[in-house]
C-alpha cells in the first residue's frame, strides 16, 4: 500500500514529485483504479487516491466529476464497477457496525429527525456510540450555540448543518467525510463551522475528507488537495506545495501585437485574452523553463507580472481546460 498520493505526471516534472512529502503509515483513505458506470457513461475512470491520517482533505471538481459517486463508494452506499477502496484499512464492501462507528459523514440537506430537540437527539445517539463525548457534545452545543429545547424542524439551515455536525463530532470518528457541508450558510456560520472543524481536527487527530464548492472557505481549512474532473483524479497533493508552484501570469503585449499565438504549450492553463493582456496559469517548474516558452509562443512580449495563484483560480484553470477528458497513456501521461 502506497504511503504518497498519487497524481498525473502531466501537472508533475520529477523534482517537484520528489518534493512531496512522504507520509508514515497506511494512509486513513486508500483508493486504486477505482471505477464506476452508469451504463454507458463512465462516472469514475481509475482514480488512484491516498488520504492520509490526520489531514484536512479537500476533494475539489466541477459538477459531474464524480465526487458524489467516490464518496457513495467509500460509505458503502454504491458498488463500485471495478477498482478498490479502503478506510482505516478495511474495504468498503466489508464495512460491519464496529468500522461505521468510526466513520462519520454530514451532507448538504442531510435528514434529521426534526421532530426532536437537540436534547433528545444526543439521547438517542450515545448508546449507539461506544466512543461517544457527552462533554465534547456539551462543547460543542455551545460553541455552535444551538437551543437544546426547541425542535430541529425550527431550526434555520444553518443551525441543522450544526446539528448534523455534532452529532457526528461528538462520536469521535477517525474518519469524517463531509459533502457540501456550507451551501446556503452566510458567513459568520461557515467562519464558526470552520474554526471549529479546523480546532477539533486538530486536536483529535480526526482525517477529513471535504468535497465542496466553497472554495475560498476550503483555501483556510485544507492542509490536502485532490482535483477530480470527468471521473479522473488530476492532482493530489499538500496545499502548501500546489501553492508553491502554480502561478498566475499576466503578459503584456507589445505594439502592434493583437493576433493570440494559435498553439499555445499545455502548461498554460485558463488562458485569457483582455485587450492587449493575456493572462494563464501554470505549473511553474522554474522560472526560466516557462519565460522560455512565453517568448517563443508570444514574441514582442512586453510587461510579464507573475504573483502565486489562488485556488480558486488553479480550479477555475483546470476545470476549464477539461483536463478530466484528455487522452492519458497507460502511465497516466497525456498522449
Amino acid at each position: 500500500m502506497s504511503s504518497r498520493p498519487r497524481s498525473r505526471p502531466f501537472l508533475y516534472e520529477d523534482p517537484v514529485e520528489d518534493s512531496l512529502p512522504e507520509v508514515e503509515g497506511p494512509p486513513a483513505i486508500w483508493i486504486r483504479d477505482l471505477r464506476h458506470r452508469y451504463g454507458r457513461h463512465e462516472a469514475l475512470r481509475g482514480v488512484d487516491l491516498d488520504v492520509p491520517v490526520g489531514s484536512l482533505y479537500a476533494l475539489l471538481g466541477p459538477n459531474g466529476a464524480g465526487k458524489t459517486t467516490l464518496l457513495k463508494i467509500l460509505l458503502g452506499l454504491l458498488r463500485p464497477t471495478g477498482g478498490e477502496a479502503e478506510i482505516n484499512g478495511t474495504p468498503v464492501q466489508k464495512l460491519r457496525a464496529r468500522h461505521r462507528q468510526e466513520i462519520g459523514y454530514v451532507a448538504e440537506g442531510q435528514d434529521l429527525p426534526e421532530w426532536m430537540t437537540v436534547r433528545q437527539l444526543e439521547r438517542f445517539l450515545s448508546p449507539l456510540y461506544p466512543s461517544w463525548d457527552p462533554e465534547l457534545a456539551d462543547e460543542l452545543r455551545d460553541r455552535f450555540r444551538l437551543p437544546v429545547d426547541r425542535k430541529i424542524r425550527t431550526f434555520s439551515r444553518g443551525q441543522k448543518m450544526k446539528t448534523a455536525l455534532l452529532s457526528v463530532l461528538a462520536a469521535r470518528p477517525r474518519v469524517l467525510i463531509l459533502d457540501e457541508p456550507f451551501t446556503g450558510m452566510d458567513a459568520l456560520v461557515k467562519d464558526e463551522l470552520i474554526a471549529g472543524l479546523i480546532e477539533l481536527a486538530t486536536a483529535s487527530d480526526w482525517t477529513v475528507l471535504l468535497c465542496s464548492h466553497e472554495i475560498g472557505e476550503l483555501e483556510r481549512l485544507a492542509d490536502w488537495v485532490g482535483f477530480l474532473d470527468r471521473g479522473r483524479l488530476i492532482l493530489s497533493e499538500p496545499l502548501e506545495v500546489l501553492q508553491g508552484r502554480f502561478r498566475k501570469v499576466h503578459v503584456t503585449l507589445g505594439p502592434g501585437l493583437l493576433a493570440e499565438p494559435d498553439k499555445l504549450p499545455p502548461t498554460w492553463l485558463g488562458v485569457r485574452r483582455a485587450g492587449n493582456r493575456i493572462s494563464f496559469v501554470t505549473c511553474e517548474h522554474g522560472m526560466e523553463g516557462w519565460e522560455r516558452e512565453l517568448r517563443a509562443f508570444v514574441p514582442g512580449v512586453g510587461r510579464v507580472e507573475v504573483e502565486p495563484a489562488s485556488l480558486r483560480e488553479v480550479f477555475v484553470a483546470l476545470a476549464a481546460e477539461g483536463m478530466g477528458g484528455r487522452d492519458w497513456d497507460e502511465q497516466g501521461g497525456l498522449r
